[in-house]
């Protein structure tokens, strides 16, 4: 009986408080907030400590660590981020990764969305309209993001023979014709054109129409990891290094993301040679996507490179106009939104870097019209892409340069202006200073001091060495192109 009280005199003084304040829809968002602060907190810890097993340590602490969660609504995932640059960075680069982690710890998650927090107090006495979370059912575990389909990759002419080759490997996975190989299945293109969205497409067909298959998906940074670690625990367990190739090897398909990154990994490379082989033996399938072809992946061992030559090879290009339109389209469709074609067209037009940065364009613009309430307009996405584009290109400076530098290559920051000279390092700090001086208007001898004290000869070098190599050097040329699209620059 004395809880009966208790609940009634807190519901009493609750009525009261209510009467006393304007705004009635501000109280339900801050009584809201209170009711689930705290299950936002811990939702936003368990993705946080996913991530920094995930991730190296320099990007956790650079992307993920500053991050505040700021809601969680009908499947949309909110953080708040220090920056615009930042929103943009992860809105870009580290979306695919917040979705694996959140389908893995099964955390109904459709969608993330990353906003600066400039951008969040513009909204202040404009919450977000709360709506009650549906329960989700989880029948059983699929370890794919759901939302990368075959049904909804938009097939061009840029992108349509690793579409149809990634289809046929997922409806016969394991199954060969010597007229026409197809295993291992390589593809490969460039940053945000849809490479990881084949992967999962194959992995969430399989999933639903042949569960009894073993399907491994990973990243060449995750099995390099993997790897070493077995390698530091052996003396401690015998068993560790077994474990790790038997993960492997015992799978019916195997999917390998971002392979380009096993360039200079020699023991890794010699391990993965025979996983392989051993499942090529036993007719298993082998998916392997990188941003580069095999001949542009420097550092690798000529078997290797010959294996990974050996089945198919299918490239995707950036996206035409025509393309970009379907794909915002279809994106549009999915979301069971309209928008106006004049803002379609400008920002297919606009954003012509990426797959990636044209769905993040758009999620930003729909939004801000849910933060302001009201529909978009085509000034209202061009005061939207404004502001994101600014951001990363007129308030672009050295550090920023060299941090999109440092992610690219996987080298931490301090490494790169530092004084080791290990081969990778070297290449990626003279692609650094190459940006820096061509991209703004500093002295040489500024540069130099940017750079760890250099004197201006060693700046020259490394710019003119670069500059020498655009033109006739593939993997150079698509190393520039890819930096310079992750922030935007045409």
């Amino acid at each position: 009986m004395q809880g009966h009280s208790l609940r009634a005199r807190n519901c009493l003084l609750l009525i009261i408080y209510i009467k006393s304040i304007d705004n009635f829809g501000i109280f339900c968002y801050n009584y809201y907030a209170m009711e689930h602060g705290a299950r936002l907190e811990e939702i936003s810890r368990q993705i946080k400590v996913e991530l920094s097993t995930r991730l190296s340590s320099a990007e956790y602490m650079l992307w993920v660590d500053p991050l505040l969660p700021h809601s969680f609504d009908n499947g949309q995932l909110v953080f708040v981020t220090p920056s615009v640059n930042s929103s943009t960075t992860l809105l870009s680069n580290y979306s695919e990764i917040f979705l694996q982690v959140c389908q893995s710890l099964e955390i109904p998650v459709m969608d993330i969305f990353f906003i600066a927090k400039s951008e969040i107090e513009k909204m202040e006495g404009k919450p977000f309209i709360v709506k009650k979370e549906e329960p989700v059912e989880v029948i059983r575990h699929n370890p794919f993001v759901a939302k990368y389909t075959f049904d909804n990759f938009v097939v061009a002419a840029t992108n349509n023979m690793a579409f149809y080759a990634a289809h046929t490997v997922a409806e016969n996975p394991c199954s060969f014709d010597d007229s026409f190989p197809i295993n291992p299945l390589y593809i490969h293109g460039g940053v945000g054109l849809g490479k990881t969205h084949l992967l999962h497409a194959i992995g969430n067909y399989i999933f639903a129409n042949n569960p009894n298959l073993e399907v491994v998906y990973t990243t060449a940074e995750k099995i390099s990891n993997e790897y070493f670690e077995s390698l530091s625990k052996y003396s401690s367990d015998k068993n560790s290094y077994r474990n790790f190739r038997q993960k492997y090897v015992k799978c019916d398909v195997l999917m390998i993301d971002d392979v380009q990154f096993m360039q200079r990994k020699g023991g890794l490379q010699e391990v993965f040679f025979h996983i392989f082989n051993d499942l090529y033996m036993e007719g298993k399938q082998i998916v392997l996507a990188s941003d580069r072809p095999p001949k542009e992946i420097n550092d690798i061992e000529d078997r290797l490179r010959s294996r990974f030559e050996s089945g198919l090879i299918a490239d995707i290009d950036a996206p035409s106009l025509d393309t970009r339109i379907n794909i915002i389209k279809k994106k549009l469709e999915s979301l069971r939104l309209t928008l106006s074609e004049d803002i379609i067209f400008y920002l297919a037009e606009t954003v012509n870097t990426n797959v990636r940065e044209l769905e993040g364009s758009l999620s930003k613009i729909i939004m801000f019209s849910k933060l302001n309430h009201k529909l978009p307009t085509l000034e209202s996405a061009k005061e939207v892409l404004k502001e994101r584009y600014d951001a990363s290109t007129d308030a672009l400076d050295s550090d920023k340069i060299i941090n999109f530098v440092s992610e690219y290559f996987r080298i931490p920051a301090s490494e790169i202006i530092g004084k080791k000279k290990n081969k990778d390092i070297v290449e990626a700090r003279m692609v650094a200073i190459y940006l820096v001086c061509t991209m703004l208007n500093l002295p040489l001898v500024n540069i130099g001091q940017i750079f760890g004290g250099r004197d201006h000869a060693t700046i020259i070098y490394s710019r003119d060495k670069i500059s020498a190599q655009i033109g006739s050097n593939n993997s150079v040329d698509r190393t520039i192109k890819d930096i310079k699209a992750s922030f935007n620059c045409k």
